[in-house]
């Protein structure tokens, strides 16, 4: 998918007129002269600096085309589904982690994500326990980031 500059421009404009909107009510219970507030605002300016001088350019371009043109790969379902499969995981991973357990639903994710990218089911599954168990350890062991037990609670170190 391959967007116009004047496109993308507006669009990051509006982006950055929401992030300055949000951000211009922030509470500042310290009533210090640079709140919370301060930084959002400035990335916001900087962001409508950027997406003018984008939507600018975009505009003078003698060779504009379309405001939004489809790429090949977006014409076809195979790679429609691949895309939707991350979006799919994450939304697995919500609503089934408490139950599953993360040791449980993240393999199962990637086990999944693995064999759609053309990885051989022999390599994929080990991977997928691999990789699992090393974001376990980082996240719970290392960083005490407290993540779901689910039916494995009773063998939980």
């Amino acid at each position: 998918m391959k967007f116009n500059d004047l496109f993308a421009g507006l669009v990051f404009l509006g982006l950055a007129a929401l992030v300055a909107t949000a951000s211009w009510h922030l509470p500042n219970p310290s009533q210090q002269p640079l709140g919370p507030s301060a930084f959002p605002l400035i990335l916001s300016g900087l962001l409508a600096l950027c997406a003018a001088i984008l939507g600018l350019n975009g505009a003078r371009a003698a060779d504009r085309g379309p405001m939004l043109a489809l790429a090949d790969w977006a014409r076809s379902p195979a790679a429609l589904l691949k895309l939707t499969l991350v979006p799919a995981a994450v939304l697995f991973y919500l609503w089934f982690s408490e139950v599953l357990g993360f040791l449980i639903a993240a393999p199962l994710i990637l086990v999944v994500l693995f064999m759609a990218g053309g990885v051989r089911p022999g390599l994929a599954v080990p991977l997928s326990l691999l990789a699992a168990l090393a974001m376990h350890s980082i996240f719970y062991l290392g960083l005490s980031v407290q993540l779901p037990w689910g039916p494995l609670e009773p063998i939980r170190w």
